[in-house]
C-alpha cells in the first residue's frame, strides 16, 4: 500500500536520488572517456589548470577584499568607526567569495572526478606511473632525505 502511494508522488527516495544526479554522472563519464587518451603528464596537469580556473573566477572579488584591507590599515588607529565599517564590507565580500568558490568547484566537478577515476583505472592496471617531475616533486624528495 505505501509503495502505490509513494509511486503516485514520484517513486522510492532511491530512484529520486538516482534520477538527481544521473545528468552529473553522464558528464563524469563523458570527460572520463576523453580523459583516457591523455598522456600521464596531461593528466596530471588538469589539477593545475582546475586550480587556475578557480583562482580567475575568484580574482575580481579577492581584489576586492585587499583594497578593503589596505583601505582599512590606511585609516588612523583612532578611527575605529571607520575601521569597524570596511571590515564589515570585507567580511560580506568573503561571504560572496565563498559563494563564487562553490559555484566555481561544482562547475569543475565532473571534470576533477573523471580526472580521478582515471588516475585509479590506471594505478589499478599498473603498478608503477611515469610523469615528468615537478618542482614540488623535486622540493618533496630532497625533504625526504
Amino acid at each position: 500500500m505505501i509503495g502505490a502511494i509513494s509511486k503516485l508522488f514520484g517513486g522510492n527516495k532511491s530512484e529520486k536520488d538516482v534520477k538527481k544526479i544521473t545528468p552529473q554522472v553522464e558528464k563524469i563519464n563523458r570527460f572520463f572517456t576523453e580523459y583516457q587518451s591523455l598522456s600521464n603528464d596531461e593528466l596530471r596537469n588538469k589539477t593545475n589548470e582546475f586550480k587556475q580556473r578557480i583562482a580567475s573566477h575568484l580574482t575580481a572579488i579577492d581584489n576586492q577584499i585587499n583594497d578593503k584591507k589596505t583601505a582599512a590599515e590606511e585609516l588612523p588607529i583612532a578611527d575605529i568607526n571607520g575601521r569597524d565599517i570596511i571590515y564589515k564590507e570585507i567580511d560580506d565580500l568573503k561571504k560572496e567569495r565563498d559563494s563564487q568558490l562553490e559555484v566555481v568547484l561544482l562547475e569543475i566537478l565532473p571534470e576533477s572526478f573523471a580526472v580521478v577515476k582515471e588516475t585509479s583505472r590506471r594505478f589499478k592496471e599498473n603498478s608503477t606511473l611515469e610523469c615528468t617531475a615537478t618542482e614540488l616533486d623535486k622540493a618533496l624528495a630532497v625533504k625526504k632525505r
